[in-house]
């Protein structure tokens, strides 16, 4: 059986930072979307010197189109690096 953390992790949402234009390799956790897009725009005030009043529409629209479910993820990249699986074991996967 799966532990309350990691059920909790593959149900939570992400966003990458180099995802929305900017050079850095931290990716941002949060419970939901909205969680991701306040945790985004507060590292990004923090850590980028970004104000959040100055954030264009742009800006935020760019890190919504780049949320990602945790989960979605994991098995996208279970694919992508076992693209050799037998057919028969994908929906195993």
């Amino acid at each position: 059986m799966m532990s309350q953390r990691s059920e909790d992790l593959l149900s939570s949402f992400f966003v990458r930072c180099s995802d929305v234009g900017l050079d850095c390799g931290h990716i941002i956790f949060g419970i939901n979307e909205d969680n991701v897009m306040k945790n985004a725009i507060s590292h990004m005030c923090e850590y980028h010197a970004i104000d959040p009043k100055e954030m264009t529409t742009c800006m935020k629209l760019k890190i919504w189109e780049n949320i990602h479910l945790y989960r979605d993820y994991l098995h996208s990249e279970i694919l992508r690096q076992l693209s050799d699986v037998s057919e028969w074991l994908l929906p195993v996967i």
